[in-house]
């Protein structure tokens, strides 16, 4: 009766009823792990599919009570309970950062990239939530290097283009997480971390993103040496000036706090900034150019090639008028008359003969001697 009344809800369609059903049939899944197993799949479907958030939130409390006695059976739908932290309904999105803490601060859930969902309810319009959310990442970087490590994923995930997130929203949020890295060793690794994301970037909104991240790091000269060595890494993306002004002001603020033998490191580093980003800015006006240029070209050799044509059509108009004139008024060429061609003829032979007997006469002579 359980199963029928839950996967049959537009039958069964009293709330209460919906609820009671659904309870109960956690709590058969929680005394068996083989009727757990077999209803894993209604049990998300309820939690993704049910209009009510009551409903909503009992499963995810259930979904906590399941991954503490079935965790292997539970950890591959742990992406659906993640999901739950952009449900619409406040009270669903508080219950989903509870359980998901009490799972990871028990070990029962590993931290992955996906805890970007949870970083995003740091700017939740209920106050109650951003507090929580908090909360939980304050706690969180008590436990070792946890945000350490996942940092970098968690930056490319909120970061990517179809993640919707604002530029302002995505520094917000950034900048309340570096507050929790403080040893110089992680600086040191997260610099060449994030360098090493410029290479799988794919658009420019990627490329500030990094950028802004480096941007907010304090620079020691181990920090800014792996800056140095990992430069092929971002030296293409200087073009665009967002990307140079986050990098020169890494520069600038380091001037100011690190001791007089880096400077020569920091002397070296503004050069190459700036060479890369006057290059690239004189490639792009160079392509600029030759692109007009080209155009150019073709529009002229166009008009060359019109102009040629009217050339032609304007003499074949004169040689038809002309052919027009010469013509009899019947539409006929003129007729060369019969004596005229005998004539012709006459002349012509007359002037052979007259070249032959000359030449006759010139080879006949007798050679004297002088």
């Amino acid at each position: 009766m359980i199963l029928k009344v839950c996967t049959n809800p537009a039958v069964y369609n009293n709330e209460e009823l919906q609820i009671a059903a659904t309870l109960a049939l956690s709590r058969f899944m929680v005394l068996s792990s083989v009727f757990c197993e077999t209803h894993l799949q209604l049990l998300f479907t309820i939690l993704e599919k049910s209009p009510h958030s009551a409903i909503r939130a009992n499963t995810i409390v259930a979904f906590g009570d399941l991954t503490i006695r079935f965790p292997n059976l539970t950890e591959p739908w742990t992406s659906h309970l993640y999901a739950r932290l952009l449900d619409e309904s406040s009270n669903v999105r508080t219950y989903t950062i509870k359980v998901l803490a009490l799972l990871i601060f028990n070990d029962m859930v590993k931290v992955k990239g996906q805890i970007s969902e949870m970083a995003t309810c740091l700017l939740d319009k209920d106050e109650k939530i951003a507090n929580l959310a908090k909360l939980f990442f304050s706690e969180l970087s008590k436990k070792g290097n946890a945000i350490y490590n996942m940092l970098p994923e968690m930056i490319s995930r909120l970061s990517q283009p179809d993640s919707a997130m604002e530029k302002e929203s995505f520094q917000t949020i950034i900048r309340y997480l570096f507050s929790f890295i403080q040893k110089e060793k992680q600086l040191e690794v997260l610099v060449e971390k994030l360098c090493h994301r410029f290479r799988a970037t794919r658009c420019d909104r990627q490329w500030h993103d990094l950028a802004f991240c480096l941007s907010l790091l304090s620079y020691s000269e181990r920090s800014l040496r792996k800056l140095s060595e990992n430069f092929a890494c971002f030296a293409d993306k200087l073009v665009d000036d967002e990307v140079y002004n986050s990098f020169f002001s890494i520069v600038q603020k380091a001037r100011k706090t690190c001791k007089q033998d880096v400077k020569a490191i920091l002397d070296e580093l503004e050069q190459r900034l700036h060479e890369c980003h006057v290059k690239g800015l004189t490639e792009e006006e160079v392509a600029e150019k030759a692109a007009k240029h080209s155009q150019a070209a073709k529009n002229a050799k166009q008009v060359h090639r019109r102009r040629g044509k009217a050339h032609i059509d304007s003499a074949s108009s004169s040689a038809e008028s002309e052919d027009e004139e010469n013509r009899s008024p019947d539409g006929k060429r003129p007729a060369v008359s019969v004596a005229a061609k005998r004539t012709s003829s006459v002349a012509v032979s007359r002037g052979v003969r007259r070249s032959t007997r000359n030449n006759s006469r010139h080879h006949a002579m007798p050679l004297t001697d002088e």
